[in-house]
């Protein structure tokens, strides 16, 4: 068993906390990893020797934390699958998610999902096998989708999840050439009164949402455009550019008509730009076009073989 992300360590310096629960505090522990670390097995060493919650530190202290063992919940059952996998250590992994299916499985449904896939491969590798799921895409959007390995790894990603150490980047190809051809589209987004499962834009109700969008290339009656995410709601991307006029093509909740070109939204998390929460390098992930989405790019470029 992989026990590396098990153990944190880290030296107290001048600006730290020097009681060990305020330094944990201090260091985006919450109440309930600080409860599990207190009541489930974890431990405390200071300079080599176990310590308590209420020891006092000093500058240059050495602090191993060694976090509980966690439960794989029963609610998500394992099944194989491929899973492509983009980057992965002993925090997270990152995996490239294909078109046709979901993040996590829907109550009362039993089919796969990505959530299944992947604690079938965590098992396989003989690792924890709690579902962390950070980022999450629609059944029919691919790409990009983030799985932490422990709840800490889980609670450090959620506090940067919308901030500039977390940028998610897609690509889509929308009906229409957008005008002006970059700009930030802000319109809050609520649920759709006449569908639960469907959003809209909600001047009264909905919650501030926020996309940055630019023009990558211009077909005769569509465009490739690139969309930064400032804010995470639920169709969030496809709602925004159905708001201006330019839905994406395949789209056919938002667009309202069925294209023979593509049998889902064209919408691809094509990049993420990730702080590490706990090495603190910068990643850079990209996660390339899909063959269905590389296929239309070519019938909208009227290139002969598309």
């Amino acid at each position: 068993m992989n026990q590396n992300n098990r153990f944190l360590k880290f030296t107290i310096g001048d600006d730290d906390k020097k009681i060990v629960r305020k330094f944990l505090v201090q260091h985006k522990f919450s109440s309930s990893q600080l409860h599990n670390l207190k009541n489930k097995g974890g431990q405390i060493f200071v300079n080599h020797k176990q310590r308590h919650f209420n020891y006092p530190l000093k500058k240059g202290d050495q602090i191993l934390i060694v976090l509980n063992t966690e439960e794989p919940s029963d609610l998500i059952e394992p099944m194989p699958g491929k899973v492509d996998v983009v980057f992965e250590d002993d925090y997270l992994l990152v995996v490239n998610k294909p078109p046709g299916i979901a993040s996590l499985p829907a109550k009362a449904k039993d089919s796969k999902t990505m959530a299944n896939v992947v604690k079938s491969y965590l098992i396989d590798k003989k690792e924890n096998s709690s579902i962390h799921l950070v980022t999450r895409l629609d059944r029919n959007t691919s790409g990009l989708m983030v799985f932490a390995k422990t709840s800490y790894a889980h609670s450090l990603l959620d506090r940067i999840l919308h901030t500039e150490d977390f940028k998610k980047f897609y690509l889509a190809m929308v009906y229409g050439q957008v005008s002006p051809e970059k700009g930030l589209i802000d319109l809050p987004i609520g649920i759709d009164p006449k569908a639960f499962y469907m959003r809209n834009i909600d001047h009264d109700l909905g919650k501030p949402s926020q996309t940055l969008y630019e023009t990558v290339e211009k077909f005769d009656d569509a465009s490739l455009l690139k969309l930064k995410l400032l804010t995470g709601r639920t169709h969030q991307i496809r709602v925004h550019l159905t708001a201006i006029g330019h839905p994406i093509i395949g789209d056919d909740m938002y667009s309202k008509k069925i294209d023979p070109r593509m049998d889902r939204q064209a919408l691809h998390c094509y990049c993420l730009e990730i702080v590490h929460p706990v090495t603190k390098k910068l990643l850079k992930l990209t996660a390339p076009l899909p063959k269905d989405m590389v296929m239309l790019k070519s019938v909208l470029r009227g290139e002969k073989n598309g």
